[in-house]
């Protein structure tokens, strides 16, 4: 059974890109308040490795995709965190056979974990996630597993992009009341710094309902993506 979800091809940068997801359902280290996916299927809250179904049929249909349009660049990017998949080195593994670099879409969380680390250091990118820029709106917004906090999801990052030989991609979502006030982007300023992402990218809350709500407003978000821009090239800390 394919249980596997793809996307049509787009190009992004004079690449041809495929992007798929690998969880039938969402497990995630966090319950995010304006999560996009939908409530109709499960949400997981963890930050374990689960057991999902053998995965044969879903990399047929990824290789017939693969004939099919060409890319340049494989994508992953699940419904929650494919981290928590036993199957993704498996996955990661099939994609290389292809003889195709992976992306590899994570909020990063996980990535302050040796076992997670390794998974994700054998794709070619990677991307990480900051939403929240106190523990307060990070506790009550995002919903994190017990136990995580703020300062330790940044540190985590950090030492992982310390260490790791791809391409980081760090996208940083301002959201309006939550995180668009003068501390939270201090705050992104130093995980930008400490983090010293390849790429930055910087977005507000695109999905509705809640995007009608929680969107910044355009000179905003250039605003703060140049501020923060700024923190990246300079290594500035405050």
């Amino acid at each position: 059974m394919n249980y596997f979800t793809f996307k049509e091809p787009y190009a992004e940068n004079g690449r041809k890109v495929l992007e798929f997801g690998i969880l039938p359902e969402k497990w995630c280290t966090f319950n995010c308040a304006y999560c996009p996916v939908s409530r109709q299927i499960a949400h997981h809250r963890t930050n374990e490795v689960h057991h999902f179904e053998p995965v044969e049929d879903s990399l047929a249909e990824l290789a017939r995709r693969v004939v099919g349009c060409d890319p340049d660049l494989l994508f992953i990017n699940s419904k929650g965190e494919a981290l928590y998949s036993d199957r993704l080195p498996e996955v990661i593994g099939f994609c290389h056979d292809l003889g195709l670099p992976v992306r590899l879409l994570s909020n990063g969380y996980p990535y302050g974990e040796e076992r997670f680390a390794a998974v994700a250091a054998t794709c070619e990118e990677v991307i990480g996630e900051l939403k929240s820029g106190c523990e307060d709106v990070f506790q009550r917004i995002q919903r994190p597993v017990a136990g995580a906090t703020l300062e330790q999801y940044v540190r985590g990052m950090a030492a992982f992009r310390a260490r790791y030989q791809g391409r980081f991609i760090l996208e940083i979502t301002v959201v309006k009341k939550f995180s668009d006030d003068p501390e939270s982007i201090a705050f992104f300023r130093r995980a930008v710094a400490a983090i010293r992402p390849d790429e930055l990218s910087v977005i507000t809350v695109e999905d509705e309902p809640f995007a009608r709500t929680l969107a910044v407003s355009a000179e905003k978000l250039e605003e703060v993506r140049m501020s923060l821009l700024g923190a990246r090239d300079s290594g500035a800390v405050c």
